[in-house]
């Protein structure tokens, strides 16, 4: 049976809060997928990029689910310590070679993190409520080391919040315990509440450093009103490794003129790339200009187009 592709369902930002309304679970920090479950197993990214060949080890999570066929809701995670380490998730979602993908799933083996049942036999659940849908990928998905179904907790959101927070997690997402299934759609059924500040941006120049620093800063920005804004420059987070592999690929998308104009006073000398690649970028606040305050680099993202990363900060 072939089912149709379809776009993940999207939360809001919140505050952290509590109310019995809701349930409460780890915001993991991975690639969002859909997983197509019958008698092979197929992945697919919130744009619907196929990710099963970057991610083969779970490419037999089928053989550990039941009602086939099915769609789960999901996200793919590498962990280190317990924790998920997204800069070793996104160094596997940039390779394309089998031999390095194959030596890639030894050292850091990724799990299948399930949280919601999109199809069942077939048919769509979309309009049961959530914790109905939840219960039952609990009866259909037998726990391994390539999938597993989310925990949540009920109620107390500001106490899971901070434990989340102490033990150096992204944050918690809050959902309506009768919330249908909006495909495609972002909605306030579902909260995403961070631990810390950080966006989706797109890299669009980078400068050199200094002596052995090949890599002196990117030149970071999003989209406003259908056009790039600058939303800061980032000069730290890569190492010399991460740096190679960045500026060979930044050395195959030059750009013939600046992207968006520079705040004046600005120094340097920018090399201009086309606006293909995303980034996540750690930031502690936004100047009263707009820009990031002490950002950090994160990893690319292969799972988000340019044009989804928008920059639109309020006041700090």
């Amino acid at each position: 049976m072939t089912l149709p592709l379809i776009r993940p369902m999207l939360a809001v930002a919140a505050r952290p809060f509590s109310d019995a309304d809701y349930i409460f679970e780890v915001k993991w920090d991975g690639y969002r997928c859909l997983a197509y479950l019958d008698r092979d197993t197929a992945l697919r990214s919130r744009n619907l990029l196929d990710l099963t060949p970057a991610f083969t080890d779970l490419a037999g999570i089928h053989e550990h689910v039941t009602d086939l066929p099915v769609v789960i809701d999901g996200e793919i995670v590498v962990l280190a310590d317990g924790r998920p380490d997204f800069g070793s998730l996104q160094a596997r979602g940039r390779l394309s070679d089998p031999k390095r993908i194959a030596a890639a799933e030894k050292a850091y083996p990724a799990v299948f993190v399930a949280f919601d049942l999109l199809y069942r036999r077939g048919r769509p659940v979309f309009e049961e409520p959530l914790t109905r849908r939840r219960d039952w990928l609990r009866e259909i998905v037998r726990a391994s080391p390539e999938i597993t179904v989310a925990d949540y907790v009920s109620g107390d959101g500001e106490a899971f919040f901070e434990a989340c927070k102490e033990n150096g997690l992204e944050g918690i997402m809050a959902k309506r315990r009768d919330s249908p299934y909006l495909a495609g759609r972002r909605s306030p059924y579902w909260k995403k509440v961070r631990a810390w500040k950080n966006a989706d941006l797109v890299i669009c120049a980078w400068e050199p450093g200094g002596g052995p620093r090949r890599l002196g800063s990117l030149y970071v920005g999003g989209y406003r009103d259908g056009g790039l804004v600058f939303a800061g420059r980032v000069g730290t987070g890569f190492d010399a490794a991460l740096a190679r592999d960045l500026l060979d690929l930044l050395a195959r998308i030059p750009a013939e003129r600046p992207l968006f104009d520079l705040p004046r006073g600005s120094r340097g000398a920018p090399e201009w790339v086309e606006p293909v690649l995303v980034c996540t970028v750690d930031y502690t606040e936004v100047t009263r200009e707009g820009l990031l305050r002490h950002p950090v680099f994160r990893g690319l993202r292969g799972d988000k187009l340019p044009q989804e990363c928008s920059w639109q900060p309020g006041p700090p």
